[in-house]
Order: C-alpha cells, then sequence, then structure tokens
C-alpha cells in the first residue's frame, strides 16, 4: 500500500513537470534558448545604472547638497519632525533611505558605493549582491531628490534592478557557449515589466483628457505638438517636426500598435515574440532620435534584451565572446524561488491595480473600474520599495510651450540673462542633445513654465504666486507663509479683514489649497531664485551663461514667453510675449 501510494506520488509529479514543459514548449522557451539575453542583460543594465549614478552625481550638491537647492538635509528633518508629532509614522517608509544612519561623507559617498556596484555589475563581478547595493544606494539618493529625482525612469530603474534579481547569477555571469540553467520565469518577469510599461504608455493617451476635455491622441493630433513643446528638443526634434503631416498619423498608428498590441507578443512563441523586439527596438531609437530623455531609452532598450533568443545572435558575437568550455553554470540558490514567487504575486497584483485606475483615466469613473481596496492596501506597503509602479509619459500632450526666461540687474535698467545648458532661452541657439546625460534642472524649468502659465490665467493665483516667489527668494520658509499680512501686503489683509466673513472664509481656503500647491511644487524654484540673488557657485555651474555680479544682482525679471520652432533659417525659436506674465523680484 505504502509502495503504491509512492508509485502514485511519483508518477504526479511527472505529470506536473510534463505539463510544465508543455507550457514552455507552447511559449517557445523549450524551442529556443536565451543564454545570451542572460549573459548581457545585467551587464547593460548595470552600465545603465552607471549612467544614472554618474550624471546624477555632477550635479547633486547643486541640487540637494547642503548648499543646493534643495538640500536633502532640510528633507529629513522635515520628515523627522513630522514622525515626532504623528508616532504612527515611520521616518524610513517615507524616506527610505541609507542617509537616516549619518553615514560619513553623505551623499558623496552614496554615489561611490553606487557607481562601483554599477560597474561591478557591468563588468560581471558578484552580479545579484552588485545590483542589490546599486538599487538601495540609487533608492536612497531618489527619494530624497525630489522634485529633482522623480521622473519615470528613475523609478523604472530602480524597479528593473530589484526584479531583475533572480535573473541575475550570484558569483559571475556564464560564458557563451557554456550551458546555463536558470528560471525562465525570472526572465517572464522582466519582460513582464517591459509589457506593462508599454501597455499603460499605450492606454493613458486615450483615457486622459485635458482641461478642456480634448484628446490630442484620440484626435491624431499629437506630434503637431511633440516635438517642440516636449521637455527638452534638440537639432533633430526641429527636423523631424517639419516632415509632412501624413508621417506624424503614420507615427501614431505605428506607435498604438507597439505599445497596445505588441505588448501580448512578448510571450509568444519565436517569430510572434521577435516581431515584437523589433517594433520595440525601432520606436525606442525612434524616440531617442527625437529628442531628450536621458537613460530612459536605453533602459527600455535592456527590458528588451530578454527576448532575444540565441538563434537570432550571429554566430560572430558568440564566437567571440565565447570560450572553449562547453561546462555547465548553474544559476540556482535556495532563495530564488520565494523571492521570486513574491516578487511576482505584488508585481501582477499592482499590475492590475493600475492598469484599472488608467482605464478609468481622469474623466470616467465606472464603478466596475474601482480597484479592490486590499489591493489599493498592497500598494500603499510595496510603496516603501518605490517599485511596482504606474506608467505612462504624456499622458496630456501640450499644445504650447511657455519658458521662463530670468535675468539679472544692479540698476533696474541693465538686464543680463541667464542661460541654461540645455532648455530653450536664445532663439538663436539650438538645443543640443544631451545623451544618457539628464540635467534635471533644465528639465523641472520646463515644469515650473507649465505651472506659471496656469496661474497667470487667474488673478488671484498669479498675485499669490508672485509674492511667493518673492517671499522665497529672499530666503522665506512654511513660517512666514503662515503670516498672512506679510503675504498678502498691508492694503491688501485690510481689505480682507473689512469684508464680510464668508468671503474671508473662502479666501482662506483657497490661499491654504494655493499654498500647499506652491510648496509641493514650487519651493524648489524660489529656492533657485534665493541661489541666483546670493551668486551660489555651486547652482550658477549648471548654468551655460550667467551674469557675474559681485555681490550678486539686485533685482531678478522673471518673464514668460511662448516658444515655437521658426521656420526661419537664421532662428532656431520664434517667441512671443505672455500676457502679464512677468515678476520684478527685488533683494530685501
Amino acid at each position: 500500500m505504502v509502495q503504491m501510494d509512492s508509485d502514485y506520488a511519483e508518477n504526479l509529479v511527472r505529470e506536473k513537470k510534463a505539463f510544465s514543459l508543455k507550457v514552455f514548449d507552447q511559449l517557445g522557451y523549450t524551442n529556443y534558448s536565451f543564454t545570451f539575453a542572460h549573459w548581457f542583460f545585467g551587464r547593460f543594465l548595470g552600465l545603465i545604472s552607471l549612467f544614472a549614478f554618474l550624471s546624477y552625481w555632477i550635479q547633486a550638491d547643486a541640487l540637494i547638497g547642503a548648499n543646493g537647492i534643495s538640500p536633502w538635509t532640510e528633507d529629513l528633518y522635515k520628515i523627522e519632525n513630522l514622525t515626532e508629532q504623528d508616532p504612527s509614522l515611520s521616518k524610513f517608509s517615507l524616506r527610505p533611505t541609507l542617509l537616516w544612519l549619518s553615514i560619513p561623507g553623505g551623499h558623496t559617498t552614496l554615489f561611490v558605493i553606487g557607481s562601483l556596484s554599477s560597474l561591478a555589475l557591468t563588468l560581471g563581478w558578484v552580479p545579484l549582491a552588485s545590483a542589490i547595493f546599486s538599487y538601495v544606494t540609487y533608492l536612497s539618493l531618489m527619494v530624497v531628490g525630489e522634485p529633482f529625482l522623480s521622473f519615470q525612469w528613475d523609478i523604472l530603474l530602480v524597479e528593473s534592478l530589484l526584479l531583475s534579481l533572480p535573473f541575475l547569477p550570484m558569483v559571475r555571469f556564464h560564458r557563451l557557449g557554456s550551458k546555463v540553467y536558470f528560471s525562465h520565469w525570472s526572465r517572464i518577469l522582466v519582460i513582464a515589466l517591459l509589457a506593462k510599461l508599454m501597455f499603460e504608455s499605450g492606454i493613458v493617451k486615450f483615457t486622459s483628457f485635458a482641461v478642456d476635455g480634448t484628446n490630442t491622441w484620440r484626435e491624431l493630433t499629437a506630434l503637431e505638438y511633440h516635438y517642440w513643446t516636449q521637455p527638452l528638443p534638440h537639432g533633430l526634434s526641429r527636423w523631424i517636426h517639419s516632415l509632412p503631416s501624413w508621417f506624424d498619423s503614420l507615427s501614431l498608428y505605428f506607435m498604438y500598435l507597439i505599445e497596445l498590441a505588441l505588448p501580448l507578443c512578448f510571450f509568444l512563441p519565436g517569430n510572434a515574440r521577435r516581431v515584437a523586439l523589433i517594433g520595440q527596438v525601432v520606436l525606442q531609437v525612434a524616440i531617442l532620435l527625437s529628442g531628450n530623455y536621458g537613460f530612459f531609452n536605453l533602459l527600455t532598450l535592456c527590458l528588451c534584451i530578454p527576448l532575444v533568443d540565441d538563434q537570432v545572435i550571429p554566430s560572430a558575437i558568440n564566437n567571440r565572446f565565447s570560450k572553449s568550455t562547453t561546462g555547465t553554470t548553474a544559476s540556482k540558490s535556495a532563495f530564488r524561488t520565494p523571492v521570486l514567487f513574491l516578487l511576482f504575486s505584488v508585481f501582477l497584483t499592482t499590475s492590475y491595480g493600475h492598469i484599472l485606475n488608467d482605464l478609468r483615466g481622469n474623466k470616467a469613473r465606472e464603478e466596475f473600474l474601482e480597484v479592490p481596496q486590499w489591493i489599493q492596501l498592497l500598494k500603499a506597503k510595496a510603496r516603501v520599495l518605490r517599485c511596482f509602479n504606474s506608467y505612462g509619459l504624456f499622458r496630456v500632450m501640450t499644445t504650447s510651450r511657455p519658458e521662463i526666461i530670468i535675468e539679472g540687474s544692479m540698476n533696474g535698467e541693465s538686464w543680463q540673462t541667464y542661460e541654461f545648458k540645455w532648455k530653450p532661452g536664445d532663439p538663436y541657439r539650438p538645443t543640443a542633445f544631451a545623451g544618457p546625460h539628464m540635467p534635471r534642472l533644465d528639465w523641472q524649468m520646463w515644469f515650473e513654465g507649465l505651472n506659471f502659465e496656469n496661474y497667470v490665467q487667474n488673478d488671484f493665483t498669479s498675485f499669490l504666486y508672485f509674492r511667493f516667489l518673492q517671499i522665497s527668494a529672499n530666503g522665506g520658509d512654511q513660517n512666514d507663509f503662515a503670516n498672512l499680512q506679510k503675504v498678502l501686503g498691508e492694503q491688501e489683509f485690510f481689505a480682507l479683514s473689512n469684508s464680510p466673513s464668508h468671503i474671508q472664509q473662502q479666501v482662506l481656503q483657497n490661499y491654504n489649497q494655493l499654498l500647499g500647491a506652491f510648496l509641493g511644487r514650487s519651493q524648489w524654484f524660489g529656492n533657485f531664485l534665493e541661489a541666483l540673488f546670493l551668486q551660489n557657485e555651486n547652482v550658477l555651474s549648471l548654468l551655460a551663461e550667467y551674469p557675474e555680479f559681485p555681490k550678486g544682482p539686485n533685482q531678478l525679471r522673471i518673464t514668460l514667453r511662448h516658444y515655437k520652432f521658426s521656420k526661419v533659417g537664421g532662428s532656431f525659436w520664434k517667441t512671443s510675449e505672455i500676457p502679464k506674465a512677468s515678476l520684478l523680484i527685488k533683494k530685501w
């Protein structure tokens, strides 16, 4: 009887293995090998991480250093005060960073560790540990770098590093030409991240609407604006914009196919998967050629590597990197299976919640698209990792390009312009190609221009925004904004005090809402203007040209102008004034 039970159990195991093999066979995993992808993926991911660390490092002192625009020490101090007021909050949950540990050298030490870890991953030295150190250090720097590190490629990088851990070997990469065993599910997890990135990017284009209810993506007019309204265009962007309108429409259809249909082919056998791979590569190269997006396109291409089977790799490449050995390399350890299962479970659950939200968009509110509460709770718990994120660039296409122009003066008569390295300024100076470098100040100036344009649409918001910048540019903090008389001015405060109570209540309510928006979105800009007043050398190093005042300017003039590609040969941009979008700030 015992023997029969034993035989039954063995037969059951064999049947399960046979079923599993049939599934993988249908997916093309037994007919195709992926040893090259396993060898190359981690190295390329390490190289991109290295680019990210170095690009951030050369800007860090000016952005988040002690004398930077938004010092990380001040951010942690605010979080610490917040957790003291509310003991239920955890400072590590709000800011999961090693900087809480008072590391000698502060953020510089983390940059050194992160860069060396990424270099080790690129070279194939202890890949698993290298990826873990890269993830932890970049996460530590990212959470204290807001708003300069709140871009989708930053969160995509930390998620890629975390989800790739089961796919990476513990000690070293195998040699090409050798046999390697790894869980195909670890490869599928990386592919699933790519599929989510693309699918969400496609969905939001149809479900997100502008304030006026329009949707340029649905109307097939988005690319009429994109090339010149994107944050940091370059010289080739202007040429692409000049192509016929039929090219824009064809490009949109091609993009929808790649983002919405082809991701399903990532999980299909042979040729279907290869077609999806080719489409993805073409799309990312096209985006790379049309604008400056830092390392985003390279990172997306890296996520495509697990789609590459060995049969499409030229033999010359295999012969170049392979050795004479045909030995076997194992990529197994006791912790991989439970870790892979946990990551896969959380990834699929949170992705389901994100896609439901994307389908709802910013207009529809269908009940059947409501995210279950337990998924929302899981997303909140997983947020400490800053992974399992939602994606979708350019949900709503901007149809104008407001650019902030900053000038300094000592006497209010002679003005000199502060020119940025990458963002448009001088209409006769073409913008440059930044490559994998991510110029974060220039990117934030694009967002602030959109905020500026939005604020000047209303007299009250425009008035408060200008006062907010005046106070913050002169070193003011949140305590100064609590003094309503100081913010509004004596005349305005007197008028408010003599107004009916319901008017006062409405004004105060609007004031508090706007103040929260200013502090959340534009505090950094006020700090940046303060740095210009103080002639902060760290901050000035991020600029292309700036006036050299001995003790800083006495006045700053902030104006907003519309920019658009010029068809005139001598001028790269044509500009026009935006009414009521001008502010004069004096040093107190």
